[in-house]
């Protein structure tokens, strides 16, 4: 048994939290079993949450129980060995460690469930099941990995059941409700990381959708991309897979059309003198990406993203009250920027900063023991980025694109954990799905955002959030509204 291969970005991602070395966050989680224990009979909602369970566990754990007949666990052992090759499947783990799926008399203590838009996580018995929902079996499964994780490395296991909607946040709505038949229409998907994945998965098993939808994303799959990126397997970093090409392979047999770019949302939208795609459904990691896409002006926009500790998603039509997307990313007086980041984490000078920065002249090998110094780390740890440029090195080792054992407290970036990025994903994909559907937004929550803003505490009894326009944003702007409207004439 071995820890699995992108083990140096599961660090990133949990040694902020916890506070904790490389080597006792090693040594933890060879420690501790965790198990997935399957029933006899298993809905398609709790099938669902079998695989995307064991799909999370898989890329934190190294040591997991899969059990019950084997026709409901095959194919789960599979996916946790084409996550993690070195993965220890086990026979049994504890019970207050293992989620029970279907009804399981024993031997587990966490139930996940889902029925029609309602999302379960019950702590003494099996919630049931109801119509078939992939978005809430899919929170059903994050909730259940979530709590997992605060009971092992927090010791926060949640005192009461959950029970939520997808619907409208309530407990209770569209819990009897079958999936409507709906088009999504045209959609341009922007991004292919954490959350797209996540939101693919889910939008791939809603086989009612339809729809046209055109995936970009300027990036290939990596090996530090599989601690979190429900959709990849070490197999597409082998084969040095592009992430659009694996979101393609996800939706292939639905009724959704595909087609791929490798691009920036900024470079797709100036080839084509800005978007004529009516919806645009975003999950980038930056928000200059977020801001220009509510620039372009679409019809509908859907904005999944995660934060160090907090998910969520939103949704927007520039010419409601309601604030838009660049409302969300409005700056508030100056901000640090990229190259005074740099020097602090590295230690330079900001005036070499600059220099090095802008110029992108090679670094030297006193920036190279500066940095080293700064970072806490051997000169030897930084030597490949000897010659690379300042942004190269920030980057890759600060921002932790690269795995290299770095003290986390030199880490300015927080990765965040794969069951927060799934939820938020999956929220994404059922506000697509809710604003493009007429019955379905009728029924749903009028807010334009839902977050969980603390995930290593239970998740919160208010979900929704309004938010109202910024003063100085652009959908104030009376000439936007114009070309907006012009564009859209239909738009709500």
């Amino acid at each position: 048994m071995a820890l699995a291969p992108f083990f140096d970005r599961i660090y990133s991602a949990l040694g902020g939290h916890l506070s904790v070395s490389r080597d006792d966050l090693a040594a933890s989680l060879q420690g501790v079993a965790v198990g997935i224990k399957c029933g006899e009979s298993l809905s398609q909602n709790d099938l669902w949450i079998a695989e995307l369970a064991t799909n999370l566990l898989a890329r934190l754990y190294p040591r997991v129980a899969i059990t019950g007949p084997e026709k409901n666990i095959s194919a789960l052992k599979a996916l946790a060995l084409e996550i993690n090759p070195e993965i220890e499947i086990l026979g049994k783990a504890p019970a207050d460690l293992t989620i029970a799926i279907g009804e399981v008399k024993s031997g587990a203590q966490l139930w996940p469930g889902a029925s029609g838009w309602v999302a379960r996580l019950n702590h003494s018995r099996f919630p049931g099941s109801g119509p078939a929902n992939p978005y809430a079996a899919g929170a059903a499964a994050a909730f259940a990995a979530a709590e997992l994780f605060r009971r092992i490395f927090l010791g926060r296991p949640a005192e009461s059941d959950l029970k939520i909607s997808l619907l409208n946040f309530n407990q209770s709505s569209g819990a009897d409700q079958e999936l409507p038949s709906s088009t999504l229409g045209d959609v341009l998907f922007v991004a292919l990381g954490a959350i797209g994945n996540a939101a693919l998965w889910a939008l791939a098993r809603d086989r009612r959708r339809s729809g046209q939808f055109t995936l970009i994303d300027n990036e290939g799959l990596e090996l530090s991309n599989l601690q979190r990126y429900v959709l990849g397997t070490l197999q597409d970093v082998t084969k040095h897979e592009e992430k659009v090409s694996i979101g393609r392979r996800e939706l292939s047999g639905t009724q959704i059309s595909v087609m791929a770019f490798r691009a920036t949302l900024e470079s797709f939208a100036d080839e084509r003198g800005g978007i004529s795609t009516p919806t645009v459904c975003i999950s980038v990691d930056n928000v200059a990406a977020r801001r220009a896409a509510q620039a372009l002006l679409p019809g509908l926009i859907i904005n999944g993203w995660t934060g160090d500790e907090a998910l969520g998603a939103s949704w927007h039509v520039f010419s409601r009250e309601a604030a838009c997307l660049a409302c969300l990313y409005q700056p508030h007086g100056r901000g640090v920027s990229q190259t005074e980041q740099a020097a602090s984490a590295l230690g330079l000078a900001p005036e070499r900063a600059a220099l090095l920065w802008v110029t992108r002249l090679p670094l030297s090998d006193d920036d190279i023991a500066t940095a080293a110094t700064k970072l806490g780390v051997a000169r030897e740890a930084l030597a490949p980025w000897h010659g690379k440029s300042l942004g190269e090195l920030y980057t890759d080792v600060v921002c932790g694109a690269v795995p290299i054992s770095l003290p986390v407290a030199n880490r300015i970036e927080t990765v965040p954990l794969a069951h927060q990025s799934a939820l938020a994903g999956i929220l994404m994909a059922a506000e697509l799905v809710k604003r493009t559907s007429p019955e379905l937004s009728s029924r749903s929550q009028t807010e334009s955002l839902v977050s969980w803003d603390d995930v290593l505490r239970p998740p919160p009894a208010i979900w929704v959030k309004p938010r109202a326009r910024e003063k100085g944003c652009i959908c104030g702007d009376p000439v936007y509204q114009t070309v907006f409207r012009k564009k859209w004439p239909n738009s709500a």
